[in-house]
Formats: C-alpha cells, sequence, structure tokens
C-alpha cells in the first residue's frame, strides 16, 4: 500500500476511495475464512481417520473447491499489492523513462491476459450451470465456483489496467525497501 500512497503525494490520506483497503475488507477476509475452513475440513479429517477410523467424508472434494475458491480470492489482493512473480532482468541497464513505459506494459499485457482468462471462464460456469455440472462425491454445483473465479480475474484485470494506464513510480525510499536500508 505504501507504493500506491507515493503515487500520489499532494492527496491526503484519509479522502478518496483506498482500493487495497476495500480488497482487504471484502476478499482478504474471505480469503482467511476459506483459509480457516481448510484447517479446520484437514484437522477433523485427520483425526477421524486415524483415531475414529472414520474420515470426513467429501473432503478431498471440500479441499479441492475451497483450494481453487482460495486461489481466485487472492488473485486481486496479489494484483493490487504488485507480489505477482516479477523478473526483472533489464531494470539495473534501463532508465526510469523505459522501465516506466515497460511497466505500463506489463500492466496493460497483463489486464488483456486477465480479461481473457475472464471470458473464458464466465464461457465455461454458464455451460456447467446449463449442463448442471456438480462434484462426484457431494454433488456440490461446480457453475458459482467458476463465476467466481470470472470475477476474480476480472477485478484483477481492471486492477492491471489502471496499473498499466498509470505504472507506479519507482521512488528512492522503495528502492531503499527493497534493498534492505532504514
Amino acid at each position: 500500500m505504501e507504493r500506491l500512497r507515493h503515487r500520489f503525494p499532494d492527496q491526503p490520506p484519509d479522502e478518496g476511495l483506498d482500493i487495497g483497503l476495500l480488497l482487504d475488507r471484502s476478499l482478504g477476509v474471505g480469503a482467511t475464512l476459506i483459509l480457516f475452513s481448510l484447517v479446520l475440513i484437514t484437522c477433523v479429517d485427520v483425526v477421524g481417520r486415524y483415531l475414529f477410523n472414520a474420515p470426513l467424508s467429501g473432503a478431498f472434494e471440500l479441499t479441492e473447491i475451497l483450494l481453487a475458491a482460495l486461489v481466485f480470492l487472492a488473485l486481486p489482493l496479489t494484483t493490487e499489492r504488485r507480489e505477482h512473480v516479477e523478473v526483472d532482468l533489464l531494470n539495473l541497464a534501463l532508465g526510469r523513462k523505459t522501465q516506466r513505459l515497460l511497466s505500463a506494459f506489463a500492466g496493460l499485457f497483463s489486464a488483456a491476459l486477465l480479461a481473457t482468462f475472464s471470458w473464458r471462464l464466465f464461457t465455461h460456469a454458464a455451460k456447467a450451470a446449463h449442463d448442471g455440472a456438480v462434484t462426484n462425491a457431494l454433488e456440490i454445483p461446480l457453475a458459482p465456483f467458476g463465476y467466481l473465479a470470472g470475477v476474480s480475474c476480472m477485478v484483477s484485470a481492471f486492477i492491471a489496467f489502471l496499473r498499466g494506464l498509470q505504472p507506479p513510480i519507482e521512488h528512492d525510499t522503495d528502492q531503499d525497501h527493497l534493498e534492505g536500508a532504514p
């Protein structure tokens, strides 16, 4: 979040919509609840399996679905925080202006890719809803999770698009932070 605050130094921090805070309070809380559910399901399954010889029925399916939901709920958070894996091979050799142009290109390219993923996920979810696709053991409908993934990719595409239009400016304090300086 600090990097976003550097982009608008003249804007008071209390004014306007803080998208990072909004995402943390919505998707972050949702991801936390899903992670807690995964821990609970795993504990109940392991205790049931080894102590009572009665594993939790459908634990594998629940784990699969909840892991997918967790990944897609965390995607916009990761995009907003710029915590995706990046390989900066040429940054030391390029000037700030070229770095900014490459960052803008990366943001716009990521937005296009995420928008394509969103479109395909919505198409797949609609087909799953039409066909009535469910999981094998618990018969949980799959379409809602496809729609969740599509919305998540759409939100991430929007954030990446905004980053492409106005890439974050790396300040000396950011470089100091990255190098471990006080």
